[in-house]
């Protein structure tokens, strides 16, 4: 069965530094702490507005907009940036991209396409309180790794679950919930979730964040089929 997730996050979590997604540009064994929340940039970014203008957004904001509006911008980030784990592209097990990075590469690992999803969003007028990034793990047949992805809050109340290393995306937005279900070739199992905000832990609580972080180190692979989308995703998204 399915587990109830709390998809907004169950308890705020204070220390939001991570110590090793970035270094000095010249030494590469001097780390900068970074404040997490600082991945999901400023909504007012004129990079990600011009990003934006490349999309064609609804332009109202009348019933259903909103929804298509969130599954637009996703099929964008998943048709745009290509999956590259990190040791192939920096040499390191886990680096962190800024989403204009990420934007001018056109490619990246599930965090640095999870927070560009995330900052196109806010950018496009989809209220924060509806977009949290995700960190967790995926459980496969091949064994379980570190993970991210976005839910969104759709205009129904569901939170619904976007992936981005995928090429293609659904035709419509996908519950989350399901997508935590035993039976699932691909399980998600979520462990913290952010805005630009706040950090949160999602119950049960899986420790410290840093403990956490250390323990993913082992990037995700692109999600397979199991991920239920045709094999392009160019239609509007049905109700849920």
């Amino acid at each position: 069965m399915a587990r109830r997730y709390n998809w907004a996050g169950d308890v705020i979590v204070r220390d939001t530094i991570v110590w090793n997604k970035r270094t000095v540009i010249g030494h590469n064994n001097v780390y900068i702490p970074c404040d997490i929340r600082e991945w999901i940039t400023s909504s007012r970014s004129e990079v990600m507005r011009q990003a934006l203008q490349e999309i064609d957004l609804p332009t109202s904001r009348s019933s259903g907009t909103f929804d298509l509006r969130a599954w637009k911008i996703w099929k964008y980030v998943a048709e745009k940036i290509d999956y590259v784990n990190d040791q192939k592209m920096t040499g390191k097990s886990d680096w962190w991209l800024y989403p204009a990075e990420t934007l001018a590469l056109g490619k990246g690992d599930c965090e640095d396409s999870s927070f560009l999803l995330a900052t196109l969003m806010a950018g496009s007028g989809i209220s924060e309180d509806c977009i949290r990034v995700v960190l967790g793990r995926v459980l496969s047949k091949n064994g379980s790794y570190g993970h991210a992805w976005v839910v969104y809050q759709a205009e129904s109340g569901e939170w619904c679950l976007m992936e981005t290393t995928s090429k293609s995306v659904t035709p419509r937005l996908i519950p989350a919930d399901p997508l935590t279900e035993d039976g699932a070739t691909n399980r998600y199992e979520p462990k913290f979730c952010l805005n630009s905000t706040h950090l949160w832990s999602i119950l049960p609580s899986p420790g410290s964040m840093a403990e956490y972080i250390k323990s993913r180190e082992q990037t995700a692979s692109p999600i397979g089929p199991s991920y239920p989308r045709p094999s392009r995703g160019d239609g509007p998204p049905s109700p849920i």
